[in-house]
């Protein structure tokens, strides 16, 4: 087999019909751009830019950010329930479904919106270089972005369906409690102060999503839950590397301190 056949066969014949036309999701080049654009800018050329540069302040455009990322995450929470979860879709296996019904669809269309949310995410790498705050741009935070967009596209590409639907109905619902929390930290001092104790409970709820979104996907190597398996072990890859960077800063952050100051 050539292997334009070849790629013509695993990229376009094998995707989800129903997403493959959507904006960026035809391309194999345009995100693996973006994400290589990305990687460059706040590695090497970000901060060489701002080296000799006072750090740019952005609180407006962070306080608009925050509230953008609440909307957009509970919007999507709201669509994935409206497209029949806790209703028609329940929380154990749930057989793929690629159809063009409304509620098929409307899963479909919500994992490619959340693909791209998850590039607009990148956003935020950019606005700590641009603010100097390059201590913050640490494995995880890269790792955690880029890791994520990369599992959401492939999902959209190949398998939009509601049981690789799950990961971004409870992903989204932890974003809206994680930017709101971010978004009260911003209103002074005074607020980030209140605000401070609650910051290792986000980490939290952070590494609790992963665990409930592994033990989810393992339902499926049940003989009862015959789905295909490569999004299964590139969604549980993902959550047990995730749990274990947030568990590591978690223990470098908030263990350690409160260790040292008994």
């Amino acid at each position: 087999m050539k292997l334009i056949e070849i790629y013509n066969y695993y990229w376009n014949e094998k995707s989800d019909t129903r997403t493959n036309n959507l904006p960026l999701m035809g391309s194999p080049i345009i995100i693996p751009a973006i994400i290589l654009s990305y990687l460059y800018f706040v590695l090497k050329y970000g901060p060489q830019f701002m080296k000799n540069r006072k750090p740019y302040n952005l609180k407006t455009f962070i306080q608009w950010y925050n509230i953008f990322q609440i909307i957009a995450n509970a919007y999507l929470v709201q669509q994935n329930i409206s497209a029949g979860w806790f209703s028609e879709i329940s929380v154990y296996c749930e057989l793929p479904d690629y159809s063009y019904k409304p509620g098929p669809m409307k899963i479909a269309y919500t994992m490619w919106l959340t693909t791209m949310l998850k590039l607009i995410d990148l956003v935020e790498t950019v606005v700590f270089v641009l603010r100097k705050k390059q201590e913050q741009i640490s494995f995880l935070h890269v790792y955690h972005h880029v890791s994520t967009i990369l599992l959401i596209w492939f999902m959209t590409k190949y398998y939009a369906v509601s049981m690789t639907s799950f990961g971004i109905l409870i992903n989204c619902t932890v974003h809206v409690i994680m930017y709101t929390y971010y978004y009260l930290t911003t209103l002074g001092p005074n607020m980030q102060k209140m605000m401070s104790s609650y910051k290792p409970i986000i980490t939290s709820v952070q590494m609790v999503q992963f665990v409930i979104c592994t033990l989810y996907a393992l339902q499926t190597y049940s003989p009862s839950c015959p789905v295909p398996k490569a999004p299964v072990n590139a969604a549980i890859f993902q959550m047990i590397m995730n749990f274990l960077l947030f568990f590591n800063f978690y223990r470098q952050n908030y263990i350690k301190s409160i260790q040292k100051k008994h």
